[in-house]
């Protein structure tokens, strides 16, 4: 949630951004600049192909029993079936500016975090209205108060959601 708001104030899009967050504050197996590196990669993204409507971006939090779903989802139009066939894979860009590398490295920093980082075509309601969309959904290993932070050398891997 920090990292959102963090981003959509930077960005002065605050006004855009709709958020879904379950209240309850739970520890993830991840260190804590990587998931700020993979949100921030996915909000600009979510921001370049988004509407300027208020809520055209929309943040989900929910835990379940060993697991925290973080979703970003914005109003952008579909995706062509090839950038959607190749959207993970290194330097593979539908924009000439684009290093292609931005979803790539989120999505490797995911598997070394044992995290997944997903996409679908999904809907949500805004303005009232049911408004198709893309989503990208993290699933994040959720600390229970049995685990206890590991550490990979001197990385702390556990990073709060809120």
């Amino acid at each position: 949630y920090k990292i959102a708001r963090d981003w959509a104030q930077q960005h002065g899009q605050a006004g855009m951004i709709g958020f879904e967050i379950d209240p309850a504050v739970h520890s993830v197996r991840f260190d804590y600049d990587h998931l700020r590196q993979v949100m921030v990669n996915l909000l600009d993204n979510a921001h370049r192909y988004a509407s300027r409507h208020l809520e055209a971006i929309q943040i989900t939090v929910t835990y379940g029993d060993e697991v925290a779903l973080v979703s970003v989802w914005s109003d952008g139009a579909r995706m062509d079936q090839t950038v959607e066939r190749h959207l993970f894979e290194p330097f593979f860009s539908s924009e000439s500016r684009s290093s292609g590398l931005g979803l790539y490295i989120s999505r490797e920093l995911c598997e070394r975090h044992s995290a997944t980082l997903t996409y679908q075509r999904n809907s949500r309601i805004r303005d009232s209205q049911l408004h198709e969309g893309n989503e990208f959904m993290l699933t994040l290993t959720r600390l229970t108060s049995s685990i206890s932070a590991e550490s990979d050398h001197n990385t702390p891997w556990q990073a709060s959601l809120y």
